[in-house]
């Protein structure tokens, strides 16, 4: 994860530029993290953005959005703006993206040929420019810089590196100085009964080994959705120091409470010793699910969950920074202990 450091430091902060001369005109040429060049307005205010970089546009300016692309538990719904609520939700739909009037669509993708094409369909359909950014974890530092310039939005994008800067670079800085014999193996518990998993390599379990523990699961990836199927006798042999459980996406679901007082599950020692946790799950899951920006909030908390001497994290001014920088929201007493102690 060194490359993760240093991109937060030495990458440009680029990802526009404009044409000849230093004074902006009405449009100006920029490249994508694609390496896609395209010609955008000189000044956007409306942005379409796909699902997986919607909590991150939302983190930059929600004023400039002109769609939704996830349905909202009530639960959830309290910590964003009723402006932001109101908007129509749209999923990739051209014909709908068409009647928001977007100056940009700003879509995040594994990037890759698939994907590329994708983009590169969706702007001729519609005739409105299509950048592509980056979904990787490593990869934020960039994506923050880029958009911000991009969006006359630095002074905002500054603050979330500011986040990344105290709270997860340090935490992956110090993961490599943990013993291999402290290293705690952790269970991810997902599906409504626990039984389904990701393994090392997976974008849904990356926090695990980022904060200096081991994955107990030994399966094969499934897809990029994840979720293998794994059965009871495995999970008995592999015998984790901790389970995680998983919390759907945006709503605690029942697999914590069924593991709990599943017979079965009480024969894995660590459900009999209690460590067994559910992951904070408002207003997105922590961990993952979905695989976006939220896991900046993930890494401190599941650092302080498992090594809480090693890293001596202040968990609660973490977590009330990250939803006034990331959400724009106001942590007050109550709220603070409901989304981190659930």
């Amino acid at each position: 994860m060194a490359g993760f450091l240093l991109l937060a430091v030495f990458l440009p902060s680029g990802g526009c530029a404009y044409g000849k001369g230093t004074e902006p005109s009405a449009e100006r040429t920029v490249t994508d993290m694609a390496g896609r060049t395209m010609t955008l307005p000189a000044k956007i205010s409306r942005v379409y953005v796909n699902r997986p970089g919607s909590i991150l546009m939302y983190a930059i300016d929600p004023s400039m959005i002109v769609n939704r692309s996830f349905r909202y538990t009530r639960e959830a719904q309290h910590f964003f703006r009723k402006e932001y609520l109101a908007l129509p939700y749209v999923e990739n739909s051209p014909e709908e993206i068409l009647k928001l009037d977007a100056d940009l669509i700003l879509t995040f993708y594994d990037i890759n040929k698939q994907s590329i094409d994708q983009s590169e369909r969706l702007a001729a359909k519609t005739g409105i420019p299509v950048y592509m950014a980056s979904l990787k974890f490593e990869d934020y530092p960039d994506v923050f810089r880029r958009l911000g310039a991009l969006l006359g939005r630095e002074g905002q994008t500054d603050k979330m590196l500011g986040f990344i800067e105290r709270h997860v670079e340090p935490v992956i800085a110090k993961s490599g100085s943990i013993p291999p014999e402290r290293r705690l193996s952790v269970y991810y518990a997902e599906g409504e009964r626990g039984l389904h998993t990701d393994p090392s390599g997976s974008i849904h379990t990356r926090l695990i080994e980022l904060v200096g523990a081991k994955n107990a699961a030994r399966v094969d990836k499934v897809s990029r959705k994840g979720m293998s199927a794994v059965s009871f006798e495995q999970l008995l042999l592999w015998n984790p120091d901790r389970i995680i459980v998983w919390a759907g996406l945006g709503t605690k679901t029942g697999t914590l409470s069924y593991i709990k007082s599943d017979p079965l599950w009480a024969k894995l020692p660590a459900v009999s010793r209690g460590d067994i946790d559910q992951i904070p799950y408002l207003p997105f899951g922590w961990f993952d699910r979905p695989a976006s920006i939220n896991r900046l909030l993930g890494v401190p908390w599941l650092a302080n969950h498992l090594y809480p001497e090693h890293y001596g994290i202040d968990i609660d001014a973490v977590v009330r920074e990250y939803f006034r920088v990331f959400y724009h929201y106001e942590l007050n007493q109550e709220e603070l202990s409901l989304v981190l102690r659930p």
